[in-house]
């Protein structure tokens, strides 16, 4: 074997050259997951998560697509065309495209801003905007929250903005079994009755956890690695006594509007993404030239550590299925992995397309509210 075989080799034994496309894995396994993407290909990748490899592409009638919307029982994928005017459904158990619908009409273009799915799949929350084209001008409509049928395939209701505010943004989350809807708003949380979007109560954020505080901060990150019904997240606040911005980590009961949460140090700009087992969680700090994994430990409530490494001015980290692995991705069309427990670089993992939004479904059935 030549010499530079020889040095090639030992460079990809000791993780420092990339795999190829995405093919036989080396190192260990991530879990035994599924890992759906978008890509501008037209096609949603199906990546086997024991292996990852690309296990099929499932392709797409409204060409690119971004924004994945997983179904309560884990069977569909809802996902956007890159123009917001379409939805696009996919049947995860054939792996195919079943089902499309959008709002736009002749010379009307409805986009969509945000979309929720109720758990049993009867409706969605979507926030729209029209554009209508007139001889002499383009009319721009207000952005307005409407609830659509998805088997009648049209609008059921208008929902009324709070306080007659309207919202170029709107964050909306059903309860586990669909009976209720919660409004996010910069102030509180609305409840809404949902067989008739009568609000039934309210939860008011602007209120501090604690006397002396500021008034809480909290993003509500959605992960299939939660009990369904908590959310559990970095928060930010103000300190009462020197005024310095504070960070921690919540979790919270939405059905019982309650809080638990812990002040872990000074505010810093890192993510946050909940493990298996909602030990730990993972985090990257993200500034050109400092990149940083970040582990939380949720049972002792402190940052477990922090180490450099070699990031990308635009990045995404997500835990494997199992916990053993960070998945770094976005943008462009690969996904380094990393060790979770050392940070150690293992490999990457090329696609032949730039990918666009990325969920990975564990096996088996989803948790129920309340289960461990």
């Amino acid at each position: 074997m030549s010499v530079a075989r020889e040095i090639l080799r030992a460079l990809v034994l000791g993780g420092m050259v990339a795999a190829g496309p995405a093919g036989a894995q080396s190192g260990p396994s991530g879990g035994n997951a599924t890992i759906y993407l978008g890509s501008y290909a037209k096609a949603i990748y199906v990546l086997d998560e024991a292996t990852m490899t690309v296990a099929t592409k499932i392709p797409t009638r409204v060409g690119n697509t971004y924004g994945f919307t997983l179904s309560f029982d884990r069977q569909r994928l809802y996902t956007l065309d890159i123009t917001a005017q379409h939805v696009e459904v996919i049947d995860l158990k054939t792996r195919a495209s079943v089902d499309t619908f959008s709002l736009s009409r002749a010379n009307q273009r409805v986009r969509l801003g945000s979309l929720s799915v109720d758990p049993l799949e009867r409706f969605a929350i979507m926030l729209v905007r029209t554009t209508t084209k007139l001889p002499d001008r383009f009319e721009i409509g207000p952005p307005t929250l409407i609830r659509y049928d998805l088997k009648q395939r049209q609008i059921q209701d208008t929902i009324p903005w709070p306080r007659g505010e309207e919202r170029e943004f709107a964050r909306t989350l059903f309860s586990p079994d669909g009976s209720l809807l919660y409004f996010l708003t910069e102030e509180d949380i609305l409840i809404y009755d949902t067989k008739d979007l009568k609000e039934v109560d309210r939860w008011d954020l602007s209120q501090p956890l604690e006397e002396g505080m500021s008034r809480f901060t909290f993003g509500f990150p959605t992960t299939l690695y939660e009990e369904p019904g908590f959310f559990t997240g970095l928060f930010r606040l103000t300190d009462p006594v020197q005024h310095r911005r504070m960070m921690g980590v919540a979790r919270v009961n939405l059905a019982a509007k309650s809080v638990d949460f812990s002040v872990i140090g000074p505010d810093q700009s890192v993510s946050f993404a909940l493990a298996p087992g909602r030990t730990r969680a993972y985090g990257v700090h993200s500034e050109i030239g400092n990149y940083e994994f970040w582990t939380f430990d949720l049972e002792g409530r402190r940052v477990m550590n922090k180490t450099r490494f070699n990031g990308r001015p635009r990045m995404s980290l997500a835990p494997s299925s199992n916990g053993r692995l960070l998945y770094i991705y976005t943008a462009g069309n690969t996904i380094d992995i990393y060790e979770a427990a050392t940070y150690r670089y293992l490999r990457t993992v090329q696609l032949d397309a730039d990918m666009t939004s990325v969920v990975i479904v564990p096996p088996g059935p989803p948790a129920r509210a309340g289960s461990p």
